[in-house]
């Protein structure tokens, strides 16, 4: 427990629009990362807050001008150090990036010429860019807003063509508005809580005493409130090599070499003048960037030098110049360098490498991602070397911990559930192996809770890591012990030879061994003992899914629980028969299409006179040896498995053949088509411009076809949705919602979706008119279908009470066994004629 800092007074802290890290919401009260940090560390300190909403520059200087205690989300820079007063240790790192709107092609520096870009109003991006401006010899029109959000605002509308933000806003709002991140990244920076210059010093003190202890540990406020935050993984974005060209400001390091040198040359000419102006100009820039910039000479001896080059040598320009990298670093270390100039200076060859270099005052190594190219006279002939060199060391630190926190368990360091599911798929795919068994064990902790409430969460991980230990000690290095969180580990062996009983008795010993080891673990350091239960399942390769197989190792793991614990339980026999019938039934499925098995029957829609207005198909899959299978078993399986694509497929066909044929006849002519469509089906990227085709095909009238969705498709990625609603609308189709009042739609959403009718649950249809709730339910639908424009259809009207008490309250289209149960298209016609 860290000791409490006493204030008298509230801090007064400034909040301005950044999310996710920093906002007002909308009930408005402060919120976002940096916020609830804050508010994690003034509860451990029993502080006050008072939040002061402004925007970002007048938060500013109200933080210089001591009207404010307090700023979050300021990065660090000298000439605000000056100003400012800083803690040490950082809450959150960033960069600054550059969005475009659709239709712009932003790829390096130079695009940016004669582009209108909004940036924040006095933030160091607005300098930054300002003085790349000026370097490059580009004309970049700036416009300065209040806050983030306007900037993107100001870009979606067409009055800039780019946006410049931190990643963590940027990410955030580009994916909302539809803008895209460019190549163009610069100015790694380290977020801090800032206080006035001279101010606030135990506060800043406190905070940094905190995010120390804090941050290495996974289980505290830091990483909670990160994890709660979906910024979980705010260090563990995935970088793709080409983007380190980018990272820490290499896109403006590399442009200023390569670019700016190029832009140079060709107006030499016409710049003759101004050159000596440029050349300054030029150095002042390249000493302002956070990149170690040099030029040798053939033999490699330095001829210019930037600042940073003098600060990781710890010299000045003066003893640098005219000396070889021999004379500052280690053999081994001027030997690689010397390898990689020398391709440059004799070659012609353009370097660009991972240097890890040892520094010369010692300590780790650093790893540099080094650009070398080489500089010809005018005869064409190489007369120096210009390199650029970035320390991307902690990046590639970052990345790592990335690495390891995406596919291990940080207590134990073993492999979590996510690397041990590719595992287990690998290996029920691997068809190398000579042996066709695989064992799956799935161990619990019995009642750890206890432990953690008992004694402490350290304790807690001190026996989690315990455990791991004595595990690993038993298993084979070829097998894959995890830790699936929590309590819960598991062990995968592959590879074991038949038969299968031998292979059952070998597997029930290693559990045993298993839980013997759990259970010795007690005593050592003041780890208290537990027991553990065990789940194992044997299966053969390529007999059941990864997901099949953990479900039958966790129901095994129910079974040795539900008798006590320490003790293992294999999975039972019948409800192995039960997940293999799935398989094959799924197996089957796959089978169906291409044997016909799947038929179409169509339930009557009728109107207030009961006459014909449409119909509804339904699927039936005739299994040749189980019978008629009801949509319930099969549809799910379906979409689990992807199959439901080219059901679904096969539907639209079929009833755009029927609606096709009705065309051409008089009696049917005016009959709508209504269809099912699956999430998974309306959700394919090829849905809309499939049933175009089909459409087009068979000739089918668009107008009298209605596709159903259910309420949960609609909420589902709603701005997608609507995309693809509003286009099928456009091939003539009519959109129907099916089982409305059984889902959760927004009803300030559904106003604005292009759908013509809504079809009220077969469920509050079942009480009428005797049941208060759903009469009200059915009323209101009504009421509310004919504000908004919409034909309703109450299906499962059973009876005539039903009917006459929906057709009095305004329901004009009605389907049901009332009027016609589903039947084959030759009984339809039957049931047509009569009606």
């Amino acid at each position: 427990m860290l000791p409490t800092l006493v204030l008298a007074q509230p801090l007064r802290v400034g909040v301005y629009h950044n999310p996710p890290k920093l906002f007002i919401d909308d009930q408005g009260q402060p919120s976002g990362i940096l916020w609830e940090l804050l508010e994690a560390i003034a509860s451990q300190e029993a502080w006050r807050l008072d939040p002061v909403d402004c925007r970002w520059q007048a938060c500013l200087e109200a933080l210089v001008d001591e009207r404010l205690d307090l700023l979050p989300d300021v990065a660090w820079s000298q000439a605000r150090s000056a100003q400012l007063a800083f803690h040490r240790e950082p809450a959150l790192h960033s960069w600054s990036q550059i969005y475009q709107r659709p239709g712009t092609a932003l790829d390096a520096i130079p695009d940016l010429d004669g582009k209108r870009v909004a940036v924040l109003q006095g933030s160091i991006q607005q300098t930054y860019l300002e003085n790349l401006g000026e370097g490059f010899g580009i004309t970049l029109d700036l416009l300065a807003v209040d806050t983030y959000a306007a900037g993107f605002e100001a870009t979606l509308a067409g009055q800039v063509e780019a946006v410049v933000a931190n990643r963590h806003f940027g990410d955030w709002q580009a994916r909302q508005l539809g803008l895209s991140a460019t190549p163009i990244m610069f100015q790694p920076a380290r977020l801090f809580y800032a206080a006035p210059a001279g101010r606030k010093a135990s506060v800043l003190a406190a905070i940094d005493e905190h995010l120390i202890a804090w941050k290495p540990t996974q289980n505290t406020p830091y990483h909670e409130i990160l994890e709660r935050w979906s910024v979980r993984n705010d260090d563990q974005f995935r970088i793709p090599e080409w983007l380190w060209w980018s990272l820490g400001g290499l896109t403006a390091m590399l442009a200023l070499a390569l670019v700016g040198n190029m832009l140079l040359r060709r107006r030499v000419a016409e710049r003759t003048t101004r050159l000596a102006a440029s050349e300054q100009r030029l150095a002042a820039i390249l000493d302002s960037v956070e990149a170690f910039i040099f030029i040798k000479t053939p033999d490699l001896r330095y001829t210019y030098v930037n600042r940073k080059v003098c600060e990781l040598l710890n010299r000045s320009a003066t003893s640098i110049l005219g000396h070889r990298d021999e004379e500052f670093f280690d053999a081994d270390t001027a030997a690689r360098l010397r390898a990689n100039d020398l391709r440059v200076i004799e070659g012609g060859e353009k370097v660009t490498d991972e240097e890890t270099n040892l520094l010369p005052r010692g300590g780790k190594p650093h790893v540099f991602l080094s650009v070398k190219l080489p500089l010809y006279d005018a005869r064409g002939e190489v007369v120096s070397l210009c390199g650029i060199s970035t320390d991307i060391t902690e990046y590639r630190e970052i990345q790592e911990s990335n690495r390891l926190l995406a596919n291990f368990n940080p207590v134990t360091g073993l492999p979590n559930r996510q690397r041990f599911m590719d595992k287990l798929t690998q290996a029920i795919l691997n068809t190398r192996h000579r042996h066709p068994f695989i064992a799956l064990l799935l161990i619990d902790l019995d009642h750890f809770k206890l432990v953690n409430d008992l004694h402490s969460h350290e304790a807690g991980d001190r026996l989690l890591r315990h455990v791991a230990q004595r595990l690993g000690l038993i298993v084979d290095d070829t097998d894959t012990l995890a830790h699936l969180g929590d309590d819960e580990f598991a062990l995968l062996i592959d590879n074991l030879a038949p038969p299968l009983e031998s292979a059952a008795h070998r597997i029930e010993q290693l559990g045993e061994r298993l839980l013997a080891a759990v259970q010795r673990n007690g005593g050592e350091e003041d780890t208290p003992t537990i027991t553990a239960s065990l789940g194992l399942t044997l299966f053969s390769r390529h007999d059941v899914e990864p997901g099949g197989a953990m479900q039958q190792a966790d129901i095994a793991l129910a079974q040795a629980k539900a008798a006590g614990g320490n003790t293992l339980r294999f999975f039972n026999d019948q409800m192995q028969v039960r997940v293999m019938e799935r398989v094959r039934l799924e197996r089957d499925l796959q089978r169906a299409l291409q044997r016909d098995e799947f038929r179409l029957c169509y339930q009557l829609k009728v109107d207030t006179d009961e006459r014909p207005v449409g119909v509804e198909a339904l699927i039936r899959w005739q299994h040749p040896e189980r019978g008629l299978i009801p949509p319930v078993e099969f549809i799910p399986l379906a979409e689990q498995s992807q199959l439901i694509l080219a059901i679904g497929q096969w539907v639209v066909e079929t009833a755009c053949e029927v609606l096709s044929r009705w065309a051409d006849d008089e009696a049917r002519e005016q009959l709508s088509m209504a269809v099912n469509v699956s999430a998974v089906q309306f959700h394919d990227p090829g849905f809309v411009s499939q049933i175009k085709a089909v459409l087009a095909e068979s000739g089918a009238p668009a107008e009298r076809l209605m596709l159903e969705v259910t309420e949960s498709v609609l909420m589902e990625e709603p701005e997608s949705v609507r995309n693809t609603l509003a286009a099928l609308r456009e091939l003539g189709i009519r959109l129907a919602l099916d089982d409305f009042g059984t889902g959760y739609s927004s009803l300030n959403y559904l106003k604005r979706l292009p759908l013509d009718e809504l079809k009220i649950d077969r469920s509050f249809i079942l009480g009428i008119p005797h049941d208060a709730s759903d009469t009200a339910i059915v009323e209101t639908t009504l009421t509310l279908a004919t504000h908004l424009g919409l034909d309703v259809v109450a299906e499962g009207v059973e009876n005539d009470a039903q009917f006459q008490w929906l057709k009095a309250r305004g329901c004009r289209v009605f389907q049901g066994y009332r009027f016609g149960k589903p039947v084959e298209l030759e009984s339809l016609a039957l049931a047509a004629t009569s009606a």
